[in-house]
């Protein structure tokens, strides 16, 4: 819920600050970027973290099915939790390439999600708003979703330490 609420929030944000896209499906398409950027984030935290493999692999799971339904309950669209899916299994091996600075991404990460946004939402071309996102609301997205993350991790490791 915090992924899609930042999700959500961030393209509020650029859609105030400039003409991102049409409200009928560029935001969708935005929000759903985002939140593979933040599965990947959780990926990636939870394996630096030493989250054990199986535990790391549910979660995740667990993670891009939830927001698939939720995908699909805000696309209206039948269909729309698979192919949210299936850009799963395209973007994650992508971020997963990627090497990270510490446990924060950095701009090789951020660059790769704006790419994807922009192209996802039909702006391509817009460096506006690429350049948003590498720089301003990319990093911000991430750094609302840490807090959650890292209590989620403190209590994973608890629980395999009882």
């Amino acid at each position: 819920m915090r992924a899609w609420r930042a999700a959500s929030q961030t393209v509020r944000n650029l859609s105030e600050d400039g003409p991102v896209t049409d409200r009928a499906g560029g935001h969708l398409a935005l929000v759903q970027e985002l939140l593979l950027f933040a599965v990947q984030f959780t990926d990636r935290l939870c394996w630096m973290q030493g989250v054990a493999a199986e535990t790391r692999r549910r979660l995740v799971e667990g993670m891009v099915l939830r927001l698939a339904d939720g995908v699909e309950e805000n696309a209206g669209v039948k269909g729309a939790s698979s192919r949210f899916i299936s850009l799963a299994g395209e973007r994650l091996p992508l971020y997963a390439s990627i090497a990270y600075e510490g446990e924060a991404p950095g701009f090789p990460s951020y660059n790769a999600l704006a790419a994807s946004a922009c192209e996802a939402c039909g702006h391509g071309r817009d460096t506006w708003l690429h350049a948003r996102l590498v720089e301003v609301d990319g990093p911000e997205f991430i750094a609302e979703l840490r807090p959650g993350l890292v209590g989620l991790l403190e209590n994973l490791h608890a629980e395999h330490s009882a």
